[in-house]
């Protein structure tokens, strides 16, 4: 009985075994048949370089220096009159106040505008724009000399009843501007010239000197003369010593042999 059931027993064990083994080898080749998932390579892109932002890029670029335009004056400065030109012009104008006083008193001057236009008497000898003015009868605008408009619009003009926006104009040319220029030319012109003539010819205008500046930058650099090397001069050699032949030492005195 008991020889049985170990036969039983080892039977059974062997039977496991076996079948144990073959279900190994089949999950052994299942496993080599089946390939194993290829492992993923993460390939990382290279980091980019972080662009600048615009702000900061701006700050970074040097300023470029914009090409400035030479300065211009507004307005330039009026010449300096010397004073041999003011002493003359003083005189001028005190024989023209002269000239308005004398005209005056002659009754010659009845003038809308204060003082009286001086090219009006000097071209004519008299000025009487007033009356055209006060003249009810005729056609505004009234024509005036262009010295009598100018003096109504800016502050000058004395008649009263006048709008001088709307009743002051320059006289026409073809009514008789042209010939009141034409008249002035031809007497400003005749009195110049006597002038002229009494004074002589007038000296050549004086050439601009260049400016310092100028002068300095077209002046041609003067070479400086270079600093001539001297040659060292070979330096005379000491002469040497002579040697003295020394004397040949006198030989020893050979002593004579002796008789016998």
């Amino acid at each position: 009985m008991v020889r049985r059931n170990l036969l039983l027993a080892w039977s059974f064990g062997l039977v496991a075994s076996l079948s144990f083994a073959g279900t190994g080898r089949a999950f052994a080749q299942d496993a080599v048949k089946a390939p194993a998932p290829a492992a993923k390579v993460e390939v990382k892109e290279a980091a980019k370089p972080e662009e600048p932002k615009k702000d900061e890029a701006k700050k970074e670029e040097p300023k470029k220096e914009e090409a400035k335009a030479p300065e211009v004056p507004a307005e330039l400065p009026p010449p300096t009159v010397p004073p041999e030109v003011e002493a003359k012009l003083e005189a001028a104008r005190h024989a023209v106040a002269e000239a308005i006083v004398a005209a005056q008193d002659a009754g010659l001057v009845d003038s809308s505008i204060d003082p009286p236009p001086i090219l009006d008497i000097l071209i004519k000898g008299y000025a009487v724009d007033a009356r055209t003015l006060k003249n009810a009868a005729g056609k505004k605008p009234y024509p005036v000399s262009p010295e009598v408009f100018g003096a109504w619009f800016t502050g000058y003009g004395k008649t009263e009843g006048i709008n001088y926006q709307t009743d002051v104009r320059i006289v026409n040319p073809s009514a008789g501007l042209k010939a009141w220029y034409d008249q002035r030319a031809s007497i400003l012109n005749r009195h110049i010239e006597a002038v002229r003539k009494a004074k002589g010819p007038a000296p050549a205008p004086k050439a601009e000197e260049p400016k310092k500046e100028e002068a300095k930058k077209e002046e041609p650099k003067k070479e400086e003369p270079k600093a001539e090397v001297k040659k060292e001069e070979p330096k005379a050699e000491a002469p040497k010593a002579e040697v003295k032949a020394e004397a040949p030492k006198a030989e020893a005195v050979k002593e004579a042999p002796k008789s016998e």
